[in-house]
């Protein structure tokens, strides 16, 4: 029988500490918090594990990354996805998102809530390797998760491929056909063991002229489950050739007992590489994040949608036509929501009214990340308790970058913020294309709050 698999580093070292500064052991006593990304390194996917201190810079830990022993796609560029990783209870669970050999997998971490350490639990003690959960399609992108009642569902979306038309003239880039592993697959979580059990596919997407789901996310209640999905994008050209671009589309569904039933699905001509979406407060509305739009449709790179039927019922601009809005996270006070775009390197923020429609209160009302980080980076979000906002400058600078939030909707970045990552010091985009961003609050260590 095997046990969890604890990755460590034993080192000792020798320093003199300057006035003001902390031994290593001692600063880790002093981090409110921790944060993971994932490499989604082909050649190994590993999840970096950084402390958080109470002024809102952050380190990566002695001992990360911690290697999930499967593959990440990486080298097939950037392809995109919110929540790659989420927490549940004390667990981490992960996507590696290459074939292993033939289908991805999830892998699960307990997360040791006092110093952020992970340690890897097999998922099949049956044999003598450390073991992940086949995701039961190509490409796991994204995981949802919900408690309800005795039991923890995880849902996962594979992607299989991110089709896209580059230029003028036109290339085509990316993997168009019909195939059962663009799915959505259905698990149970056994939060005592850290163990998920397969159940069966949810729904497929066998429509072969465009990619599958970006995100997947549960309501707050798991009464539902909304899934957007990439279409078939054209960028890096004036404008999008409408003859090549494909519409991505928001699927909502019911979700019971490990059941999925089809609700709605919104799709727009002009609107595609559909990504982030977050529930509103009260589950009424779905705020959707969309990156490649033709001319026509400037004002959607953050459209509002019926909960139930996907209709649009609000649209917007984010920090320009194409500034590549890709990324959303619900304020922890349900007060504002956050975009996110890859292309410009900007949050955008926009108040969550009392109706659980959005507004543009701010003028402007985006904030671009500091440094010399190149166009093509910004992705995923995480927020603190004690009001800091995360931002992944996940596809090129290899950097974590902090903004402290105000009541306005205004953001600062901190200094030193952005922080280089050790782990991924002379990386390329190729090498290490950070999929998903959270963490958790450690004076809130074992408030099980999301999954949840």
């Amino acid at each position: 029988m095997k046990k969890l698999f604890f990755i460590s580093m034993v080192a000792t070292l020798f320093f003199s500490c300057k006035k003001g500064e902390f031994p290593h052991h001692d600063r880790e006593n002093k981090f409110t918090g921790y944060i993971y990304t994932s490499t989604n390194s082909t050649s190994g996917n590993a999840i970096i594990a950084l402390g958080r201190h109470r002024d809102g810079s952050v380190e990566e830990l002695k001992g990360s990354p911690y290697y999930t022993g499967d593959k990440g796609d990486a080298a097939e560029g950037d392809f995109d996805t919110q929540w790659a990783l989420r927490i549940v209870g004390d667990y981490l669970l992960a996507v590696n998102a290459g074939n292993n050999p033939v289908n991805s997998t999830i892998s699960v971490f307990k997360i040791n809530k006092e110093n952020g350490h992970l340690a890897q639990v097999d998922q099949n003690p049956a044999t003598s390797a450390m073991d992940n959960m086949n995701s039961y399609g190509v490409r796991a992108a994204s995981i949802a998760a919900k408690t309800i009642g005795d039991m923890t569902w995880v849902v996962v979306g594979n992607q299989f491929a991110n089709p896209n038309y580059q230029g003028d003239p036109p290339v085509a880039f990316g993997s168009v056909m019909s195939t059962p592993a663009r799915n959505l697959a259905v698990f149970t979580f056994n939060q005592t063991s850290g163990m998920l059990s397969y159940k069966s596919i949810g729904a497929t997407y066998m429509d072969g002229s465009r990619g599958g789901p970006t995100t997947v996310e549960f309501n707050s209640t798991g009464t539902k489950v909304a899934v957007s999905t990439w279409g078939v994008p054209h960028f890096a050209t004036p404008d999008a050739n409408l003859s090549l671009q494909k519409p991505g589309r928001l699927y909502v569904y019911n979700f019971t007992a490990g059941s999925l039933t089809q609700t709605g699905m919104f799709e727009e001509e002009g609107i595609s590489g559909n990504i982030g979406l977050s529930w509103s407060p009260n589950d009424q509305y779905i705020y959707l994040s969309n990156f490649n739009l033709h001319s026509s449709k400037e004002g959607n790179s953050l459209t509002v949608h019926n909960g139930t039927t996907g209709a649009k019922v609000q649209n917007f601009a984010t920090a320009g036509r194409n500034d590549e809005g890709c990324w959303t996270w619900v304020s922890l006070d349900k007060s504002k929501l956050y975009v996110a775009s890859f292309g410009q390197n900007v949050v955008s923020v926009f108040s969550i009214l009392s109706n659980n429609l959005v507004a543009k209160t701010l003028e402007p009302n985006f904030f671009r990340r500091r440094g010399d980080i190149p166009p093509g980076d910004t992705k995923d979000m995480h927020e603190t308790a004690d009001g800091y906002l995360f931002v992944s400058g996940a596809f090129q600078s290899h950097t974590v970058s902090t903004f402290k939030t105000s009541s306005s909707g205004m953001l600062s970045e901190i200094m030193p913020s952005p922080y280089y990552v050790p782990t991924s010091k002379g990386k390329t985009k190729e090498e290490h294309a950070y999929l998903g961003l959270t963490g958790f609050d450690k004076k809130d260590s074992y408030k099980k709050w999301e999954g949840n």
